[in-house]
């Protein structure tokens, strides 16, 4: 029982976690009017230059960041419910 229950408290965390990260790149994309991928594309080919406004540099370093830490997140949430899948 002790590890259904630890199992279930880290799949909470991750959805929080998830959501958190998701809410952040939404804002991202709006303000800049870009989806993610296309930031991505545009920021690690070159096409979008670094910003010299600190502020604006701070929000791409963080939007690829939190791109980066939410595909992460969101392979382990498969390979758990993957596990879980074949348990049952």
């Amino acid at each position: 029982m002790e590890r259904l229950e630890a199992a279930i408290s880290e799949l909470e965390n991750l959805i929080e976690k998830r959501k958190w990260l998701v809410r952040r790149i939404r804002e991202r994309e709006k303000r800049y009017g870009l989806s993610t991928r296309e930031f991505l594309e545009a920021w690690r080919s070159g096409r979008l230059p670094e910003p010299e406004d600190a502020e604006a540099l701070e929000d791409f370093l963080g939007w690829e960041a939190d791109a980066e830490e939410l595909g992460s997140l969101e392979e382990r949430l498969r390979s758990i419910a993957q596990r879980v899948g074949e348990d049952l």
